[in-house]
């Protein structure tokens, strides 16, 4: 790339990063809100799964299973157009919330149920004979330690999460990735544009790469 390519290139980046970083705020949203439903249906399918009930089960190990092996987009379509077919209007975030909830409680599940796995089962066992409930035992025993061997696949998680938010621009959320597409029809500097959506996407990634990096070091040994 020549010099007169690369000024340009710059002086085009910096006229639309603006406009393009507004939609950090949409992401940090969707991030937010999805992350929060991710944890709630995670622990949710967790203990389902290890229930001893076997309808629970089974049902914790449909969710799983359908969630993680159908494509995210056909998901996000399902929630807007499919239940709109049924009178079911959501707005498209509300939309794109709900669906990288359902996705990402799916591996939720099974980062907190490898995490509550690793527990050493003798302290379990010590708890119950001591008297302890099994929500006490899950409170107060298995939780605290698991959370420690959960921290860095929960952080990789988070990273994916908030790449998937790019998937509401299927569905016009103004996120990063609808405003770049959103000047690229009106520019046609395709390249460009997204150049500078991947470094915005890297400037956020990277940092929270680097943590999961450490923590993974730092993580005991089971």
């Amino acid at each position: 790339m020549t010099a007169l390519a690369m000024t340009d290139f710059f002086t085009f980046a910096l006229t639309y990063l603006p406009y393009v970083a507004k939609g950090i705020i949409i992401t940090a949203e969707l991030t937010a809100l999805s992350l929060l439903g991710s944890l709630v249906l995670g622990l949710l399918g967790a203990l389902a799964k290890g229930a001893r009930q076997r309808p629970l089960r089974w049902l914790g190990n449909i969710y799983v299973e359908v969630v993680r092996g159908t494509p995210a987009l056909l998901q996000i379509f399902l929630i807007y157009f499919g239940l709109a077919s049924y009178g079911v209007r959501l707005d498209p975030f509300s939309a794109a919330v709900i669906t990288l909830s359902i996705l990402g409680g799916a591996y939720v599940t099974e980062i907190i149920r490898a995490g509550i796995e690793a527990v050493d089962r003798g302290q379990v066992e010590a708890a119950t004979s001591l008297g302890m409930s099994p929500l006490q035992v899950m409170r107060r025993i298995i939780l605290p330690q698991a959370s420690v061997m959960m921290l860095p696949p929960f952080t990789n998680y988070l990273i994916s999460l908030i790449k998937d938010t790019s998937l509401a621009l299927t569905i016009s959320v103004p996120e990063i990735m609808y405003r770049s597409y959103d000047v690229a029809s009106q520019t046609f500097r395709s390249m460009d544009i997204y150049l500078v959506a991947g470094m915005i996407y890297l400037a956020i990634c990277i940092p929270l790469s680097r943590l999961a990096r450490r923590l993974e070091l730092r993580r005991p040994p089971r």
